[in-house]
């Protein structure tokens, strides 16, 4: 008789359902304050997940500096996040004054900008194959963040998926030594336990209230 696993998909499913976006801002003359203690003790739970996010699968071997994987992912802590955000400025003058991703660097404990290795993207024609592969890449980094985003809010901790505009920038990404072969996948803002009961501006998710079931269809038995 198999074991009874109810009470580990409920709690599953618990976290699946709690997990929730929020696009918290911050500014320069009030960032998110941490102890050394605090950031240290969440750095390490930042990194523990990261390393069980991981076990997302992933069909093709993409075998660049000996690793598997198609992602990588790319952290910058608190106090880097906080050092970097009025930079952004000056790097990206089009950027308008009115961004809020200075604000939310300044707001967050952790910056995670995970990225997928394209294989063929770069081909001015792609065959068929190749274009599968490298959908198969996206894809298994998507489910990679998926994991990510699970385990930092079973943590208690707050997160954002965002698709990060001047992060994915080659110009951002040689300045915090990103290899211009990566593409951002997504820029995971993260607030620690510690700044979530702060009064600091909140914006939850635009999708949230639209969920539903309708995309959900079971096939009938007429195509057997």
């Amino acid at each position: 008789m198999p074991p009874d696993r109810s009470t580990d998909a409920a709690v599953v499913a618990q976290v699946i359902r709690s997990r929730a976006t929020f696009k918290v801002l911050g500014t320069a003359e009030s960032p998110a304050i941490l102890s050394e203690a605090a950031a240290q003790r969440n750095r390490a739970v930042v990194l523990e997940a990261l390393e069980v996010a991981g076990w997302a699968p992933f069909h093709y071997d993409r075998t660049v500096d000996g690793l598997a994987e198609p992602w990588r992912a790319h952290v910058l802590w608190h106090d880097q996040c906080q050092a970097l955000a009025p930079k952004l400025f000056g790097w990206f003058p089009e950027l308008p004054s009115t961004s809020k991703l200075p604000k939310m660097m300044q707001a967050c404990g952790a910056l995670v900008l995970v990225t997928w290795l394209p294989q063929f993207y770069h081909l001015a024609e792609r065959k068929p194959k190749q274009v599968t592969v490298d959908e198969e890449h996206l894809a298994a980094t998507a489910a990679m963040v998926q994991n990510l985003l699970l385990l930092l809010t079973a943590h208690g901790m707050g997160t954002y998926w965002s698709s990060g505009g001047k992060l994915g920038d080659p110009q951002f990404f040689s300045k915090v030594g990103i290899p211009e072969t990566e593409r951002l996948s997504a820029a995971v803002f993260v607030e620690y336990p510690e700044t979530l009961a702060d009064d600091r501006e909140r914006r939850p998710g635009a999708h949230r209230d639209k969920r539903s079931t309708g995309w959900i269809r079971e096939v009938g038995h007429e195509v057997l």
